[in-house]
């Protein structure tokens, strides 16, 4: 996808103050706070022009500054931003592109893929890959979704290729307008499948990677990936030596429900040695 403007309400914001003050252009970040670029402000047509040649209507800066819940991509003839969200008919969920203060996370009907309120989504998937740290290797990044952790797992120099799988093509889909995501698809460490890593898992080797981190959906959209059958597998292709971080977050919490004792107590029997529940990063790391 060629490069486009893609904001939230915290850009947004910033160019609304700018026009309030009626300044003539204002530096801001178009790809959600990687980078800076400048934005000219015309008064004359009540238009914000973008490097690219792209224009929002002011009105439409307003609108996108109130809306705090989604992300917006903005493209050349157009002068409305368009929403990064989407209804799949096929798994019968609406997906987006949720905003935070730095990486955005993906929201599935209503429920949202990383921590957002303690932790950003950038320094919630560093937590879970520094629970095993140092990885190298080969490592197995079992759930892609936005691409953060295959992304800064192939970022190690020690980690020699990241194998991620992905079932949902909506979640590339989604990636694949998120500036953060962007490596996923260029970095040439990582391998990318659009598969069931259920299914896919079956087809590597014994001893295959040096560390796997599985962060799966939750236990009601996915139970099958917190089965025993797929932790033996799991056990299976980690080398002898190496570390599994499985996330778990914390559902059921409020309602007294303990998934995290089931977890570890099936990691266990699937052969995995030295099972600690971490609760600072919501997970398991187990050993093999």
């Amino acid at each position: 996808m060629p490069k486009l403007a893609v904001l939230s309400h915290f850009q947004a914001s910033e160019i609304a103050k700018a026009i309030l003050d009626k300044r003539d252009a204002v530096r801001v970040s178009l790809d959600l706070g990687i980078a800076v670029s400048g934005v000219k402000l015309d008064y004359q047509g009540s238009l914000a022009i973008f490097p690219d040649g792209s224009k929002l209507s002011f009105d439409e800066v307003s609108s996108i500054a109130s809306t705090e819940n989604v992300c917006f991509v903005v493209e050349p003839g157009k002068e409305k931003a368009t929403k990064i969200q989407l209804f799949s008919a096929e798994t019968n969920r609406f997906y987006k592109l949720f905003p935070t203060r730095d990486a955005p996370t993906a929201e599935i009907s209503g429920i949202r893929m990383h921590r957002v309120k303690e932790r950003s989504p950038w320094e919630d998937t560093e937590d879970k890959i520094n629970a095993i740290s140092p990885v190298s290797g080969k490592v197995l990044d079992t759930c892609c979704g936005l691409g953060y952790t295959a992304i800064l797992s192939a970022a190690n120099k020690n980690v020699e290729r990241v194998y991620t799988f992905e079932r949902d093509k909506n979640m590339i889909l989604l990636a694949d307008y998120n500036p953060w995501s962007q490596k996923l698809f260029s970095d040439v460490k990582i391998k990318v499948a659009i598969d069931d890593v259920f299914s896919a898992v079956k087809y590597f080797d014994d001893d295959f990677f040096s560390a796997i981190i599985h962060d799966p959906p939750r236990f009601q959209l996915s139970p099958e990936l917190y089965s025993l059958e797929f932790y033996k597998q799991l056990h299976r292709v980690l080398k002898s030596g190496g570390r599994l971080f499985h996330y778990t977050g914390s559902p059921g919490e409020k309602r007294g429900v303990d998934i995290v004792r089931g977890v570890v107590k099936r990691l266990k029997e699937a052969g995995f040695s030295s099972v600690i529940r971490r609760e600072d990063v919501l997970g398991v790391v187990a050993s093999k």
